[in-house]
């Protein structure tokens, strides 16, 4: 019997997706996909996406739930669609992660007993993001911040986020109060008409101070005013800035940013290390996790090496602190604005054995301008390392590699391109992201002995 949209099912949770759904089969065979469903759970669920493989469903009636399903504290946890894990025990979620990881090396990169750590869980689950971006929406003349539903662009109104720093909260609550004197509209993707589209807020754990920036689709004499009503209301706002982005497009910031009043960085603490944050430099959002996943990433990072590479360098947080075990460092970053920040952070820190590269990492590598290797850090996106940097990598031959990932599915595929010249000898998982389907991990692959 073929599955139907809106029908129902009784299935039993397999296992949880990568995408923090319940996994479940449906009687054609096709794997079924349940919204808020966890592992051993009978569930009664309805078919609401069929695909030719699988299809999607939501629940309709738990029969018998999970020993680990809680009663989530969020309020908003069934509207809104930030957060994958709110009903599931904390433990549990990591545990998951951590066999996520597992299996993710067993299977691809065929690893049948993987080096792997126990995870690193979280010390605080909630109000840990040092960054939020929020759409604003529009009901009459009433302004309103939030975050979208899942699976849509359908805006969940927020009052306050469980997630988020108590800083960036603050000022979600109160940004579309301060903005109704000015009679803003909201940005509505159907017709591409309105103003305001998003409201990106900034947090620095070590001084408290906050960065605003508005996305809006033009400028508007009023937006200058209403930063300094948002700078007025709350000292610590250090800087609101404007960025412009005219496209009908699901992406968040356009090409052009422009400081409004204040100041357009804060500064940052990690390790001891000062960094500059800006309105849109990428910096890890996690900060007290981020300290542990660094450390364990350094702490691999003999004292004695001569020369280290860091590849996907960011603004440079990794370098600096790894500065200290090496002789000369070596940081790539494609991104202009980001290797910018970079040399900005090297100074400030007084930092002068780091040299800073533009490029491509497989361009830069291949010009055969830096010294060889004796350690490589990278930190690369959701997508991996590319095969190229890989190949190049084998024959520099360093003597050992750490890579920290947020894929384990990536992780495991350059782990396996990477054999037989490195072998895998330890992979510890790290929650950077509680409540949701994420997880980062630290491994350190050494030259196999012959």
């Amino acid at each position: 019997m073929r599955a139907r949209l809106e029908e129902s099912y009784t299935v039993r949770i397999e296992r949880m997706g990568q995408s923090g759904q319940g996994v479940a089969y449906l009687p054609d065979g096709r794997i079924f996909f349940v919204d808020d469903a966890l592992p051993g759970e009978l569930v009664r669920a309805q078919v609401t996406q069929v695909k030719p493989r699988y299809a999607n469903g939501r629940i309709e009636a738990i029969l018998e739930p999970s020993s680990s399903r809680i009663t989530p504290v969020c309020s908003y946890a069934e509207q809104c669609g930030g957060c994958s894990f709110q009903h599931w025990d904390y433990r549990a979620e990591t545990e998951y992660k951590q066999e996520w990881v597992r299996q993710a090396l067993k299977r691809i990169a065929k690893i049948p007993e993987p080096p792997l750590f126990a995870i690193v869980p979280a010390t605080r689950p909630d109000y840990y993001r040092n960054k939020g971006q929020f759409p604003w929406g529009q009901q009459g003349q009433q302004l309103s911040l939030g975050l979208y539903a899942r699976g849509s662009h359908q805006l969940v109104e927020l009052a306050s986020c469980l997630i988020q720093d108590e800083g960036i909260n603050r000022v979600l609550r109160r940004a579309p109060e301060l903005a109704r004197p000015y009679h803003f509209t909201a940005y509505q993707e159907t017709t591409g008409q309105g103003l305001l589209r998003h409201l990106l807020i900034r947090s620095a754990r070590a001084t408290k101070d906050l960065l605003v920036l508005i996305v809006a689709t033009a400028f508007d004499p009023n937006l200058s005013a209403y930063a300094r009503d948002l700078m007025a209301d709350n000292p610590h706002i250090k800087g609101v800035g404007l960025n412009i982005n005219t496209e009908r497009t699901n992406r968040i910031l356009g090409p052009s940013t422009r400081l409004l009043h204040g100041q357009s960085t804060i500064i940052d603490q990690i390790l001891g290390l000062s960094f500059h944050v800006s309105f849109e430099s990428f910096f890890q959002v996690n900060p007290e996790q981020v300290e542990r996943l660094y450390r364990l990433a350094l702490d691999n990072i003999p004292e004695s090496t001569g020369v280290l590479w860091d590849l996907y360098a960011g603004v440079g947080t990794l370098a600096s602190l790894a500065s200290a075990r090496a002789q000369k460092v070596y940081a790539i970053e494609l991104n202009s604005a980001a290797a910018s920040d970079a040399r900005k952070n090297f100074a400030l820190n007084g930092l002068h054995n780091i040299q800073m590269i533009t490029g491509r990492v497989e361009d830069v590598i291949d010009e055969n301008v830096l010294r060889k290797p004796d350690v490589v850090l990278m930190d690369p996106p959701r997508k991996g390392v590319d095969s190229h940097v890989l190949s190049r990598l084998k024959r520099l031959h360093p003597s050992r590699i750490v890579y920290i990932s947020c894929n384990p599915d990536t992780l495991a595929r350059d782990v396996q391109l990477l054999s037989p010249e490195y072998r895998l000898t330890a992979v510890t998982p790290v929650d950077m992201f509680p409540r949701t389907d994420h997880v980062e991990a630290v491994a350190v692959l050494d030259t196999a002995q012959v």
